[in-house]
């Protein structure tokens, strides 16, 4: 006879778990299945490790800069070990607070490949069947690969395999100028390698507002990393001296590793969806607002269900998935999603581009604050970027907002609040803001799009 409990989570990533935990916090009996290790893809080989590497990058573009700011020292040295040790250290630690989540609220965790037997049971291998009334499908995400550049985890790789390298390449070449090769280029371009970056698209990071990328691109040319913008590549080959790649122009490229960066894709391989009558395609699985599937009592939630493939989004899925499984009503609504790059500078948006309120219609203002003007930015000696608001030019209701530049991914969340809740440029611009903060940039900002911000001459 199978296990039963209330519900089973399929999957313990960043929509996974939370689904669990919360379906515990409502009374029911939850078992959760993780073929790897707790807190999917995010916690142990994307969001988290990268931010540890990232962490030790900006503290090494402070220190080489210091020199201008009356910190005198020598050359900054890398201890690849050191630094990769506590990248896992992080991670480590991050893995089993999520278990001693677990263990705290009687979640039993089953570790195996899980696959769907119907729409009650799921099948785990090397452990049996377990059932229940309830399922939520939280499978993740997989990273896309280039059939003619397969990863091999030595030489072609993908940012799974550049995070355990265990070593900085003497040079690097990125393909796919997205948010995730773009933060690797910052990151290794810090440690010392030679970047070079190819993207089919002519600009880099091309989800966000154009001024954002034409000065993200502009910073990293002034870094020395080599941008092919609008370019190709048709292939690749394993020389003695490295990776050779060559694009559709005829260029060819010569690097110690090449990073493979074009995207990922919903993963339900294997996971039997089939057989519970749970309808997909390659966009992902088929939900509506609830996370319901198109299979009674089967939910999904995550990077598996396709669109914003965001760790935040796939955690707010998680949590509706449970508690409708468990006879909530609710839907996941139409808020605010917040996004965020971590390149040095950083940078987030939320809401709509310039371009995209145009695209629809809407007569636009703009108010842009630039961080030279910051007395904060300039005392941290990281002036560059800017802060943008994207108004509708009738009542000045702010529409989105894009940031570039120190700790932009920290300052994201009041300006989310004001795009939920409909506020005016005016209405951000009257609450008063600390000085001195780098949060006074979004304060200037709305007043620009009034032309009155106080710190700039026009």
């Amino acid at each position: 006879m199978p296990r039963e409990y209330d519900i089973l989570v399929l999957g313990g990533g960043p929509a996974g778990y939370p689904a669990a935990i919360r379906a515990a916090q409502l009374g029911a009996r939850v078992c959760l299945i993780e073929r790897e290790s707790l807190g999917g893809t995010c916690l142990n080989w994307g969001c988290i490790p990268t931010k540890a590497l990232q962490g030790a990058a900006h503290l090494v573009e402070r220190v080489r800069e210091g020199s201008g700011r009356g910190i005198a020292g020598g050359p900054v040295g890398i201890d690849a070990a050191a630094l990769f040790a506590n990248k896992n250290r992080v991670v480590k630690d991050l893995v089993s607070g999520v278990g001693k989540i677990m263990k705290a609220r009687r979640i039993e965790v089953l570790r195996g490949a899980g696959r769907l037997a119907s729409g009650s049971t799921i099948e785990v291998e090397g452990v049996g069947t377990v059932s229940a009334k309830r399922i939520v499908i939280a499978t993740g995400s997989s990273e896309a690969a280039l059939p003619f550049m397969p990863f091999d985890g030595a030489q072609i790789l993908s940012s799974k395999d550049l995070l355990d390298l265990g070593r900085i390449p003497a040079s690097l070449l990125i393909v796919g100028g997205g948010a995730i090769g773009c933060e690797f280029a910052s990151i290794f371009n810090a440690f010392g390698t030679k970047v070079t970056i190819v993207e089919m698209l002519p600009v880099l990071v091309a989800t966000e507002d154009a001024q954002i990328s034409r000065t993200l691109q502009m910073l990293f040319r002034k870094k020395g990393i080599e941008l092919h913008l609008g370019a190709k590549v048709t292939g690749a080959r394993i020389t003695d001296a490295g990776v050779a790649a060559s694009l559709e122009s005829g260029v060819e490229i010569l690097s110690e590793a090449v990073l493979v960066s074009v995207g990922r894709r919903p993963y339900f391989a294997g996971a039997g969806i089939e057989a519970a009558g749970v309808e997909a395609d390659r966009t992902g699985i088929k939900v509506n607002a609830r996370m319901e599937t198109t299979a009674p009592g089967v939910y999904a939630a995550g990077d598996v269900v396709g669109g914003a493939l965001l760790a935040h989004v796939a955690t707010r899925e998680g949590v509706v998935a449970a508690e409708n499984a468990l006879g909530g009503s609710r839907e996941t609504g139409h808020n605010t999603i917040p996004s965020t790059i971590y390149t040095l500078p950083e940078i987030s948006h939320a809401g709509l581009t310039e371009d995209e309120a145009r695209a629809k219609g809407i007569s636009v203002a703009t108010g842009r604050f630039p961080f030279a003007a910051s007395g904060k930015a300039k005392g941290l000696g990281e002036e560059d970027g800017f802060v943008k608001w994207v108004a509708r030019a009738e009542d000045k209701k702010l529409l989105g907002v894009h940031i570039i530049g120190p700790y932009a991914t920290e300052l994201l969340a009041p300006a989310v609040l004001a795009l939920d809740h409909g506020l005016t440029g005016a209405d951000f611009a009257e609450a008063i803001v600390a000085h001195p903060t780098l949060a006074e940039a979004l304060a200037g900002a709305a007043e620009a799009i009034y032309g009155r911000a106080i710190d700039l001459i026009k």
